[in-house]
């Protein structure tokens, strides 16, 4: 895979990465502040929610990590 493709893939994922982690914080802000009728119920589906992306989160970024370390070692050769 030559280089540009993978500083693409790079690049995506850590956008991915910290667009997922934005939305995670937006929807954990939204659980904080104080609402009429939002039911403990409504709440821990909001939080599962928002477990769910900080994991994909993660998932980005140890992906755009594997490129990047691919990136390196097919700078060396």
């Amino acid at each position: 895979m030559n280089l540009k493709k993978l500083q693409a893939k790079i690049n995506d994922f850590k956008t991915f990465g910290a667009i997922t982690t934005a939305l995670a914080t937006f929807f954990y802000i939204g659980t904080l502040l104080p609402k009429d009728g939002l039911t403990q119920h409504k709440i821990l589906i909001v939080e599962s929610i928002v477990f769910t992306m900080l994991i994909f989160a993660l998932g980005f970024f140890l992906t755009s990590n594997y490129f990047k370390r691919k990136m390196q070692k097919e700078e060396q050769a």
